[in-house]
């Protein structure tokens, strides 16, 4: 039975999102693990929506401490993004160190920069990038090398290349408006769960997660018809009275509710 469930929400969402059933399978084993099945309708349309794929690794998305749903680019997701638009006209970008001659004046759009390439130019102390567009002034982003630098894998062996990408992920995304997708460079993962760079991740109990919950209940049905509030509120009284109430209960509940609405 439960496989059959499966098919059938498979297929649906299918319709909704034009993946084919087999592509949503993929795109949920890897790149939407742990998300209901109205989060990972709702990703695949953000994906489509956006024309950036799930497939190419330019889109992607993780919950945090909460349950947040939050969909993320890399730099090549949101460079994708950008020059969907005619008004792209080029990028530049360079990481910074210590020994460079570099002035940058964002007011003015003016950046003087001499870098001592083939000596000892010290420790890289951040990057930036310039966002061309046809029909207006360009963009400059700064990103510090000690703010995002994360001391491991890609950042410890090409780490210039990484605080590039900060840079201008950070510039793509101001020049070109870019909304609803998250800087995969400003966030770390723990577990499959996501947090701000530099914040600790604090677990909630499952007590505080269900009491959650149950404000989200509240919030979906608090304009909905009549019948669909009493049949929920019900519900929920019920389950908590037999002790039955969790959390994989309620977010099944939201789902249903997301359904009649």
């Amino acid at each position: 039975m439960s496989e059959e469930i499966v098919v059938v929400n498979a297929e649906k969402i299918s319709a909704m999102t034009k993946y084919s059933v087999e592509e949503i399978a993929v795109v949920k084993a890897n790149v939407a693990k742990n998300v209901s099945d109205s989060e990972l309708a709702y990703f695949l349309n953000v994906a489509k929506t956006t024309g950036l794929s799930p497939f190419n690794r330019e889109v992607w998305c993780y919950k945090d401490n909460r349950g947040n749903l939050l969909i993320f680019a890399g730099r090549d997701g949101f460079l994708a993004k950008a020059q969907q638009s005619p008004l792209f006209n080029g990028l530049r970008s360079s990481e910074v160190c210590e020994i460079d001659l570099f002035e940058m004046d964002i007011a003015n759009n003016a950046i003087k920069h001499n870098p001592a390439y083939g000596k000892d130019r010290g420790k890289i102390i951040g990057a930036y990038a310039i966002i061309f567009r046809k029909d207006g002034e360009p963009t400059i982003e700064w990103a510090d090398f000690e703010v995002y630098n994360k001391g491991r894998f890609t950042w410890e062996t090409h780490p210039a290349e990484m605080i590039k990408k900060v840079a201008e992920t950070h510039a793509l995304k101001k020049a070109f408006g870019i909304s609803g997708l998250q800087s995969e460079y400003d966030y770390t993962v723990s577990n499959d769960v996501v947090a701000p760079i530099r914040t600790e991740l604090k677990e909630i109990t499952p007590e505080q997660r269900i009491e959650e919950l149950q404000g989200e209940v509240n919030d979906l049905i608090r304009n909905a018809s009549p019948e669909i509030k009493k049949k929920y509120l019900s519900k929920m009284m019920v389950e908590k009275d037999e002790g039955v109430l969790s959390v994989d209960s309620l977010l099944v509940m939201i789902d249903e509710i997301k359904a009649e609405l």
